[in-house]
């Protein structure tokens, strides 16, 4: 008894839009937010724990700065989240930003809040 094997058909792969409907970037500081939550601690706490002032950690939490390796590590410390899992999500998150200051005509959101509002074709400035 033989048996033979046909070749599989050919699928064409679905192209994907390069252009997204809108582009939604989650800031680390909303990670670290939702951390200190669930560890009962408030941003104070955490900035003495970071031996960080409070200013440093309110920018950190709102993105207003970058989260340094520095910064990454003693946020580690304090919380026990991972420092290269944190740098690596703030790289992403910087990424998509800057896409998302590159191309306003795409709607962008950084957490919940609207950072850009694209004009609808034939719109006069």
């Amino acid at each position: 008894m033989s048996t033979t094997l046909s070749k599989p058909k050919s699928r064409v792969p679905k192209r994907l839009s390069h252009s997204p409907k809108y582009i939604t970037i989650l800031p680390v500081g909303e990670m670290i937010d939702e951390k200190i939550s669930e560890m009962g601690i408030d941003v104070a706490e955490l900035a003495r724990r970071m031996e960080l002032p409070l200013e440093t950690v309110e920018q950190l939490i709102r993105f207003e700065i970058p989260l340094t390796r520095e910064y990454a590590e003693k946020l580690e410390q304090a919380t026990l989240m991972p420092a290269d899992v944190m740098l690596h999500f703030e790289a992403w998150s910087q990424e998509k930003f800057a896409f998302a200051m590159e191309h306003p005509e795409i709607p962008a959101y950084l957490g919940e809040e609207m950072i850009n509002r694209p004009k609808k074709n034939g719109a006069r400035s």
